[in-house]
């Protein structure tokens, strides 16, 4: 009896682990797919110094969820490899909600760097953000930009050097979303998932049926 009671009690266990899985993977959502959107142009420009004056991309999400964005910087061979890189926020009226920092020398000369932000807006709103140094010494970076007609990213509207907007200019950001998983994921995920279930289902069988023939 006690080897049926623990045969019953491990397949009643594999059965809810299964289903709570299953919950985790949908509704709650613990995974995630990512969404990538960048700019398709294979050229830049650079912007000034951005030291006392920063570099603003006005931009529209496209999903709630950022994990990173993505920023290219020219170091001036190797002139500005100082300081601290910093992300701010601030909404459509120009209210800042959140800084991001970025050590300058962990960054790429030249390429895009994603900087960790984990950041949940809100879709189809505008937002600012500008890029900026601190404790650069000499010389602060500069920041990449290029072409947003037919370049993108979607996401880009207008480009600032400090005040002044430049004209057909998006700068070179990657945004890299957290989204929900769809239709198709889910139900691989909770294919494997009950594989999974059936496969520790089966095993505890026949480790019942072994303790049952060594008596």
């Amino acid at each position: 009896m006690t080897g049926k009671r623990k045969k019953s009690v491990g397949r009643y266990l594999t059965a809810v682990c299964v289903v709570a899985c299953w919950l985790l993977i949908w509704p709650v959502g613990i995974l995630k797919d990512e969404k990538i959107s960048r700019t398709a142009a294979d050229y830049s420009q650079n912007t000034g110094p951005i030291g006392e004056v920063a570099a603003i991309q006005e931009f529209v999400p496209q999903y709630d969820h950022i994990k990173s964005i993505g920023v290219d910087i020219g170091k001036l061979n190797g002139q500005a490899n100082q300081g601290t890189l910093f992300l701010h926020f601030f909404d459509e009226n120009l209210v800042e909600f959140a800084k991001v920092p970025q050590d300058i020398s962990q960054m790429r000369d030249g390429e895009l760097t994603d900087i960790p932000v984990d950041m949940v807006l809100e879709a189809g709103k505008r937002y600012y953000l500008s890029i900026q140094c601190e404790d650069y010494g000499d010389m602060p970076p500069v920041l990449h930009y290029r072409s947003l007609a037919g370049n993108g990213p979607s996401e880009n509207l207008h480009f600032y050097y400090g005040p002044v907007v430049i004209e057909d200019a998006s700068a070179n950001i990657r945004y890299i979303y957290r989204i929900p998983l769809n239709l198709v994921q889910i139900l691989f995920y909770d294919s494997l998932i009950f594989l999974l279930g059936v496969i520790i289902y089966s095993l505890l069988g026949k480790s019942d049926r072994g303790s049952e023939e060594s008596e």
